[in-house]
């Protein structure tokens, strides 16, 4: 079993709202690999909601610690005793399931946390965000090739910005993210989506850092997502039936459409559904979902036929890149279209299968390719939940992989 890191992360991104916005949360990786002063924005503080959370619905095959899945039998009682023995985190859902079985392998309510809970999902969020470009390529709408011009108007025809393509701005390779001293608009939901790219596009990349080609560096951050989000809107070319003037489809229609709707994520939204759908959704980090509506999402994307081209969507796209800014502790991994490639060697990264989106309060969804199982911790921590949540994650991946290996046949 490879070794566990622990990591700190950036979470819901790198943005600004303004001065006070600012802590020393992580520190950040240098393009010379050492340690970059921490400039470090935490997302808006989680709000205890205020909804009633639904019962947990749990299989009836999974009220012991021993389930029966698909012909096997599979202990879990070595993962229960490290969830439970974990004090940080006093509340939480916890899913193991396959691609296969219609239940879940395992599914544990900790302290008071449903399944049903609806829940912000911070950095989370930006798996979405691949999963709706990579449906978007395959109805035919887009490519991860297609240049942002002359969807996005304002986009310059000169200098290297020119060549901004879907897949750098997916991957954190397009040259935007350079500091998050410029630029915070994805925090300004009154906004029009497309206004606010506009705002990013003007703002940040080679006044920053000229010569910054796309492709040419990794820098983690929300600014280049909030300009795919606007290209994914823009570039839609179908129309809202039953409007007048006919329109195109906003970009949470747009979601609901090739994401939501056909997995059944009713309660999955780009913003708290206790209010209304904003005109600038957060792409990066504004989220909620439930662990039942997350965990449809790693079981669909597990099975290899909602998003076809699983091999193009989680594979590196940052090996060999300078790091400008990257989560602490993360130099040994990489990222794809939306998720880290998870590994602990440069050489592994190229042939890893375990993809994850961790978020800042603590929310993390895995899928393995390799051991064939998807994993979330779903939990709302509002303080450390960045650390924590990845930290467990870590620990829970070595004790499922163990009760995999050790399934017996049902007789």
């Amino acid at each position: 079993m490879a070794e566990r890191k622990i990591l700190a992360w950036l979470a819901a991104g790198v943005a600004v709202v303004g001065a006070g916005a600012f802590a020393a949360q992580t520190r950040m990786a240098g393009p010379d690999g050492g340690d970059a002063p921490p400039m470090v924005q935490l997302p808006p503080l989680a709000v205890p909601s205020s909804r009633t959370a639904s019962p947990a619905v749990v299989p009836s095959a999974l009220t012991g610690l021993t389930t029966t899945a698909g012909g096997y039998t599979y202990d879990w009682t070595a993962l229960q005793a490290a969830i439970d023995a974990d004090s940080e985190v006093a509340n939480g859902y916890f899913i193991v399931g396959n691609a296969t079985d219609p239940d879940y392998l395992f599914a544990y309510e900790k302290g008071s946390f449903g399944i049903d809970r609806v829940t912000p999902l911070a950095s989370a969020s930006k798996w979405f965000a691949g999963v709706l470009a990579m449906r978007m390529v395959q109805a035919g709408i887009v490519t991860l090739d297609d240049p942002m011009r002359p969807s996005l108007a304002f986009w310059t025809t000169s200098g290297t910005k020119k060549d901004v393509k879907l897949k750098h701005a997916l991957s954190m390779t397009s040259g935007f993210n350079g500091s998050p001293l410029v630029g915070g608009c994805q925090l300004t939901p009154a906004l029009v989506l497309y206004n606010c790219a506009k705002n990013i596009h003007d703002l940040r990349y080679d006044i920053l850092r000229p010569g910054n080609a796309p492709g040419a560096q990794y820098s983690y951050g929300p600014h280049a997502m909030q300009v795919a989000g606007a290209y994914l809107e823009a570039k839609d070319s179908s129309i809202q039936p039953g409007t007048s003037p006919a329109r195109e489809r906003t970009f949470h229609e747009l979601f609901a459409q090739h994401v939501t709707t056909p997995l059944g994520m009713a309660s999955t939204t780009w913003y708290d559904p206790a209010g209304s759908a904003p005109t600038n959704p957060w792409v990066a980090g504004g989220a909620y979902s439930t662990p039942r509506d997350y965990a449809k999402l790693l079981r669909a994307l597990l099975g290899g036929a909602f998003v076809t081209d699983m091999a193009g969507f989680t594979q590196q796209r940052t090996a060999g890149l300078p790091r400008i800014f990257v989560p602490s502790g993360a130099t040994g991994w990489e990222y794809a279209l939306g998720s880290f490639v998870e590994c602990d060697t440069v050489a592994a990264c190229a042939t890893s299968k375990v993809n994850s989106s961790p978020g800042a309060y603590g929310w993390v969804g895995w899928i393995d390719r390799d051991t064939g199982y998807y994993g979330l911790i779903a939990t709302e921590i509002s303080s450390g939940g960045d650390r924590k949540g990845v930290e467990l994650e870590q620990e829970m991946q070595g004790l499922i992989e163990a009760a995999i290996a050790s399934r017996t046949p049902i007789p």
